[in-house]
């Protein structure tokens, strides 16, 4: 009769396995985990983007001309953010609801999308896809309206941080003209060139830049490249 040896592993063999599991898996995931990010937030923003612009072209048939719309143009104000709301976006979309203002959890959102300084009763809108956004207005006259629109496309998920998981849009209303929605803040008018973008990007922390990278990853085509600075 044959004797079987059978052989086990050391408790000390054990953990130096899952040692090294746990070593490659460290170095892996978070490449991973950029990577999956890189193909995720690029369709979220496009997404957001083209609902938008749904949105406004569609009240357009039953408003008219944007120029003859109510533009808020108090900053800041909840009331006048709700009606624009109301009036010119919620009618034309689905799987959008107003987070109520007190709510602990949509203070926390509003404390999140616009920052202290009392803002965390501003109105907050959230999408049926876990994402939400908020609203603005800046650079108001009778002649211009400038919205800003924040967006989070995984909203209370971390980090919270600019041109990581929120960025910023931005519809302009000029006299006589169509209104465009631009990716980014403003000062992406006076962007040319892709090294215009990405030093835009760059520097995110200057004023009016916060969120500003969505108008890079716009104009790659919707795509976020190896040298995004912030993944």
């Amino acid at each position: 009769m044959k004797n079987t040896i059978r052989q086990a592993f050391t408790l000390a063999e054990v953990l130096i396995t899952l040692g090294i599991i746990g070593i490659v898996a460290a170095m892996t995931l978070p490449g991973v985990m950029t990577d999956y990010k890189k193909k995720e937030i690029p369709v979220r923003l496009l997404k957001f983007s083209s609902t938008l612009q749904n949105a406004f072209n569609l009240a357009t048939i039953d408003y008219g001309s944007s120029v003859n719309w109510n533009f808020p143009s108090m900053q800041n104000d909840p009331d006048q953010t709700n009606l624009f709301v109301n009036t010119y976006i919620f009618p034309y979309l689905t799987g959008l609801r107003a987070c109520d203002a007190d709510e602990k959890k949509c203070q926390r959102i509003a404390k999140s999308l616009y920052g202290g300084n009392g803002n965390d009763r501003m109105p907050v809108y959230i999408f049926s896809d876990g994402s939400c956004f908020g609203m603005i207005t800046g650079g108001s006259s009778d002649l211009a309206s400038q919205l800003h629109f924040i967006y989070d496309y995984n909203c209370l998920g971390k980090p919270n941080e600019y041109d990581k998981d929120i960025f910023t849009f931005y519809l302009r209303q000029r006299e006589g003209k169509a209104p465009k929605l631009y990716a980014g803040n403003f000062p992406v008018l006076n962007a040319h060139s892709r090294q215009d973008f990405l030093e835009l990007c760059k520097n995110h922390e200057s004023t009016h830049h916060s969120g500003i990278c969505a108008a890079l990853i716009e104009y790659d085509g919707w795509e976020i490249r190896d040298d995004y600075p912030w993944l």
